[in-house]
């Protein structure tokens, strides 16, 4: 008997990192019951070409060993911090896969390249400061350029900063190229807040205990309200759901034609009408950032995924079937497998679902000292007393 090769249109990039490789004093220093290093934040990426001539995805992931740690002004509290921030990233390219492997950084996964540079940049490098009190206009230190009174929104604004430089960065290498990508970041600093950054309809979605789902990202549709003011503000249409007929995104990386009259510095000559806010663009790399403060005891994972996920799954039909696998004992890598055979399977001509590239990231938000096959057991155990099985 014959063996059955995999069909090419489901052949599959599988990234499981399991951390099993990364030594002592590369962790997180956090120890289980018998004494072993556990690591944070397991994950398995999957990347699916289906139907599409090209794979025009990519994504980032550094944590643990690759994880960025940057030197951190706190102006709350006038001192200088340490700060870890462990990346879980998603690009979803159209007009070819340049803009969105630069992003990434490369194949390499380099976190001196690509947004993963600007961003720890940003929080090196930032101006800010902070309202002593609340009647009190004073900033601390006093030459900052902008004041904030939490530092929840200091962080937020640090993040669209390195959107922004990042957006400049990739003016000089696509000015005259129609290429684009969304972007989808979730940022975990210190093991504790996580920060997600979106630009564009790729989605992170946060699952918790009891059935919890919420939504950390928000896409960015030209239809939008929102989007379509600042569209027609800016002299640009809308029609047939995109920017200029031709566009399904209000904000995305590169896509320079939409940007013709943003300042880039010292490029700003190359423009008529040089001098407007790149925040102001018919499309714009200005991102929407939403914070949560993780409870290990509640929140169980995050998943992101390009929209061709979602063109399959809502957010509550992609969390139901993830739980279900765990449920039946399916890994990280099983689940991702799985997702994506599915999301082919719905492929409809007549529609256009299924015929996207597909990727997806499964993040495990395990407890400090909890092992992986320790969330597994954790999770099997709770969903089934939320199905009443036990």
């Amino acid at each position: 008997m014959g063996q059955l090769l995999s069909h090419p249109l489901t052949e599959k990039y599988l990234e499981y990192n399991d951390y099993k490789h990364v030594s002592q004093d590369q962790t997180s220093n956090i120890t289980s019951a018998d004494g072993n290093l556990v690591p944070h934040f397991y994950n398995c990426v999957g990347s699916m070409q289906g139907y599409r001539l090209t794979q025009e995805d990519a994504h980032l992931v550094l944590n643990e060993d690759k994880a960025i740690h940057v030197k951190f002004y706190d102006p709350f509290k006038n001192k200088m911090e340490q700060l870890k921030l462990s990346i879980f990233s998603l690009f979803d390219g159209h007009g070819g896969a340049d803009c969105s492997n630069f992003l990434s950084g490369g194949h390499q996964h380099s976190a001196k390249k690509g947004i993963a540079r600007w961003i720890a940049y940003s929080f090196e490098r930032h101006q800010y400061g902070a309202y002593l009190d609340n009647d009190s206009d004073s900033l601390r230190p006093p030459n900052s350029k902008r004041a904030f009174r939490t530092l929840q929104g200091l962080i937020t604004q640090v993040i669209k900063d390195a959107f922004m430089l990042q957006d400049q960065e990739l003016y000089q290498h696509f000015a005259n190229s129609s290429c684009g990508s969304t972007a989808v970041v979730a940022i975990i600093i210190n093991n504790e807040f996580l920060y997600v950054a979106n630009c564009g309809d790729s989605r992170c979605i946060l699952s918790s205990k009891n059935l919890g789902i919420k939504t950390m990202s928000y896409d960015h549709k030209p239809q939008h309200i929102g989007e379509l003011l600042r569209i027609n503000d800016n002299g640009g249409t809308v029609s047939l759901g995109r920017v200029g007929g031709v566009l399904a995104l209000s904000r995305a990386f590169s896509d320079f034609q939409f940007k013709r009259g943003v300042n880039y510095g010292k490029n700003k000559g190359h423009h008529q009408n040089a001098g407007i806010p790149p925040q102001e663009a018919q499309v714009t790399a200005e991102p929407d950032v939403l914070m949560h403060k993780i409870d290990f005891t509640k929140d169980e994972f995050l998943v992101l995924g390009c929209d061709g996920i979602w063109d399959i799954y809502s957010n509550k039909q992609l969390v139901q079937f993830i739980k279900y696998h765990l449920t039946l004992g399916v890994n990280l890598p099983g689940i991702i497998t799985k997702l994506l055979d599915h999301g082919i399977a719905q492929a409809n001509s007549n529609t256009g679902v299924g015929f996207d590239n597909m990727t997806a990231i499964l993040v495990v938000l395990n407890n400090g000292g909890e092992s992986l096959q320790d969330w597994y057991t954790k999770m099997k155990v709770r969903l089934e007393r939320e199905r009443g099985l036990q």
